[in-house]
């Protein structure tokens, strides 16, 4: 080989260990003859060049060892032939460059809310200085902010106070909510023009069913008309104007007005995708609607101008919302759009005066938000797994973009995953004990290092004696260390028909992942003192106040109960209120994937106010501690292992 062909050889060896060690897929388009996904098919795969330039991939190292061995053969090279200054600043340019253009990008919310609200639990968030705090903390440089008293008062006086309250904050915007003026309780159109000028709103909410008015009647088409003559950003539920047929109608009449839909749950996708399709003037936010891979199918499509940032802050975590966006596998001009092009284009133009970046933010926070791996580990405490090749899960609008191992290995080795546990859906949800076991298995035949199983078993399908047969002989396989019971069964936990399972764990020092399926929690209470040998694991516990509560109170009754907290509210301030309720050593990162897109669940952790040392404990160090007893038994391949 000649001297040229050797450095290139060893440039591109190097160029290719640091690009294969940046999150971003797109963060290299030109990079020759690679699929994205091929980069970060599992988390031991190396990358290496023949003189000729040819790639071959090899399953050894954990990515951690190949970056840090191609890297140090690559510049090792170089350095020998006097090469490594320009070498060092070719192959890192273009991350710089890109970590730059992401740290650059700017963060304009689309809906925040602020005010009281009926039935708030003491700790949760609701204020304007909630809001300006969550905004500070997540870099997010401007906002909409509507009022909740625009609702449930006197629409224009709370709208009018909101205006006011804002006033001194140049990077908030009003969202107005407005109704039809012939009850004289409202400006009509014009003088409701006049008056969004002088505060400079160009965002509305409507709300036909809370306010008690029908969009569809002859006179409310006055307003209606006005607002799609004029191009408003219209801000809405689908519950509001009659579910997805009413919006269906609303959006085919009023082809004018630009809608946002709001707080759309994950679960309704099959209501949402087509109506995003069918209607160009319909935008859409991923604040409840956590759809695994969501944003890049969706711009794959050629919807990128229909996809806004919404947070429904300070209720919800803004560091959440903006994770699913940082961490998008999509192209920085189309993150950007995301993140706040599109709301400032439908605003004509309004937007923040500066990017505000936090600049006391700690080194997780800082990676995410330059689309890079956090560096700490991670452990995904509830996991779930489809049949290789599906998509979805039939009933209930159970939709799962690419939730077979394949496409959900690739999401969480993209993310930088060191392990977590497997559980199946149709053995849970569908009810089929015996099939999900079976998924489970081959999704650990298939899983990178570091993943284990949670088996499932069914007492109503099943007799006592059929249990006693079938529980050994899954356990069998030593890959399988967890217990997964389902509410869906319909017998609760603490029933005796559940005995024979839990007096196995308790013996093989098993843990269960248990959805607690009555409001009191009286089966966690009960089994966690009867089988003490068993990690008892509730799933969901940062989904609501009141649930955290009755979880911390058990947890302080009981050193063998731990809790995890994903769920799609994202309540902002509950991470902390667990952890401080129940210690840093029992709360755990979980992300019910592929229901839900991890990624929105790792950054309500990472941006929560925690110190890193506890966050890095609730993302993989406390699960450690829960599959610690049968770390042991794990076969080498299963067992994590914590840099």
């Amino acid at each position: 080989m000649s001297r040229f062909g050797s450095c290139f050889f060893f440039i591109k060896t190097f160029y290719y260990s640091v690009e294969s060690a940046v999150f971003q897929d797109a963060a290299f388009p030109e990079a020759p003859a690679i699929s994205n996904d091929s980069l970060f098919l599992t988390s031991c795969t190396t990358i290496t060049y023949s003189p000729d330039g040819s790639m071959t991939m090899k399953k050894e190292y954990s990515r951690r060892e190949f970056i840090k061995k191609n890297t140090i053969t690559g510049l090792g090279a170089a350095c020998t032939m006097g090469l490594a200054p320009s070498l060092i600043a070719g192959s890192l340019s273009p991350e710089r460059s890109h970590s730059a253009r992401r740290n650059d990008t700017l963060y304009f919310d689309a809906f925040t809310r602020i005010g009281p609200r009926s039935h708030k639990h003491p700790e949760a968030r609701w204020s304007l200085e909630h809001l300006l705090e969550e905004m500070d903390h997540c870099s997010i440089s401007g906002a909409l902010v509507s009022y909740t008293l625009s609702v449930m008062y006197d629409p224009m006086h709370s709208n009018l106070e909101l205006s006011d309250k804002i006033s001194s904050y140049p990077y908030l915007f009003g969202i107005w909510n407005v109704m039809p003026h012939h009850t004289d309780e409202f400006p009509t159109p014009e003088e409701l023009g006049r008056r969004m000028r002088e505060h400079d709103v160009r965002a509305v909410t409507i709300h036909p069913q809370s306010n008690g008015w029908d969009w569809r009647a002859d006179h409310s088409g006055e307003l209606l008309e006005w607002l799609n003559r004029n191009e408003i950003l219209t801000i809405l539920t689908s519950d509001e104007v009659g579910g997805w047929t009413g919006l269906d109608e609303f959006l085919e009449q009023y082809t004018s007005i630009p809608v946002l839909v709001i707080s759309s749950g994950w679960i309704e996708q099959r209501y949402v995708l087509p109506l995003v399709e069918k209607h160009p003037h319909l935008h859409i936010s991923f604040d409840r609607l956590q759809i695994n891979k969501g944003i890049e199918s969706l711009h794959k499509k050629g919807h990128s101008d229909q996809l806004i940032f919404a947070t429904d802050t300070p209720s919800m975590s803004a560091g959440a919302h903006r994770t699913y966006i940082d961490y998008a596998a999509i192209p920085d001009d189309a993150r950007a759009m995301v993140a706040g092009g599109n709301l400032t284009r439908l605003l004509g133009g309004q937007k923040p005066p500066s990017n505000r970046v936090n600049r006391d933010e700690d080194e997780l926070m800082a990676a995410i938000r330059a689309g890079r791996p956090v560096p700490a580990n991670l452990l995904d405490m509830h996991m779930h797994i489809l049949d290789e090749g599906l998509h979805g899960a039939g009933g209930a609008g159970y939709r799962m973009e690419d939730g077979g191992p394949e496409g959900v290995f690739n999401l969480v080795n993209r993310l930088d995953y060191q392990g977590g546990g497997i559980m199946s859906w149709n053995g849970v949800v569908s009810s089929d004990a015996p099939a999900g076991n079976r998924t489970v298995a081959s999704a650990l035949d298939a899983a990178p290092r570091g993943y284990w199983g949670l088996a499932s078993f069914d007492p109503t399908h099943y007799s006592q004696e059929e249990l006693r047969s079938m529980i050994p002989r899954v356990y069998e396989d030593r890959r399988f260390i967890g217990m997964k019971p389902y509410h869906m069964y319909g017998v609760e936990y603490h029933d005796p028909s559940y005995d024979i399972w839990w007096e196995y764990g308790n013996e093989h020092q098993l843990y269960a992942l248990i959805h607690h399926s009555r409001s009191d929690f009286i089966e966690v209470e009960t089994l966690a003192g009867r089988y003490p040998n068993v990690r008892w694991v509730i799933a969901h516990a940062g989904g609501d106040f009141n649930w955290a509560d009755h979880a911390i109170r058990i947890m302080q009754q009981h050193s063998n109960v731990y809790a995890e907290v994903t769920l799609t509210p994202v309540n902002l301030g509950i991470i902390e209120y667990l952890v401080e309720g129940a210690g840093e050593d029992r709360i755990m990162y979980g992300s019910d994937l592929p229901m839900r897109d991890p990624r929105q669940q790792l950054g309500w952790v990472v941006f929560s106010r925690l110190p890193v040392d506890v966050k890095r404990k609730m993302l993989a160090e406390n699960a450690m501690r829960v599959i610690g007893p049968k770390l042991d038994s794990l076969p080498e391949y299963n067992r994590p292992v914590l840099s």
